[in-house]
């Protein structure tokens, strides 16, 4: 560990510790015997170091899955008394010979 980086740790650990005493700034610095002024420079240097270091995202492979396609079903075009009807799968029978019945019923 260089220099540069015990102290930026030492630091770390003053401010742990002023943030645990539940004192003001000025006490605090009053009592470890340090200038405020060198309170706030390394408050602000060491969050300005922690935001540098997450503005490099780290990156993750990602597989890209092809959807799988929709099923075609086929349906049917029924025509009857000029209506046309569409049929798909799952349809209702008994709706079906309703509609069909009262199409071919003819009108009063």
């Amino acid at each position: 560990m260089t220099a540069r980086e015990a102290l930026a740790q030492e630091w770390r650990d003053r401010l742990e510790d002023f943030a645990l005493s539940e004192m003001t700034v000025q006490q605090w610095c009053d009592f470890n015997a340090l200038p405020v002024h060198q309170y706030y420079y390394w408050r602000r240097r060491l969050a300005n170091t922690q935001t540098d270091h997450n503005d490099h995202p780290t990156w993750m492979a990602l597989s890209v899955v092809e959807p799988a396609p929709l099923p075609t079903t086929p349906g049917l075009t029924l025509h009857i008394a000029g209506a046309q009807i569409q049929i798909t799968p799952g349809f209702d029978p008994a709706l079906l010979r309703a509609v069909v019945g009262a199409l071919a019923t003819p009108a009063c």
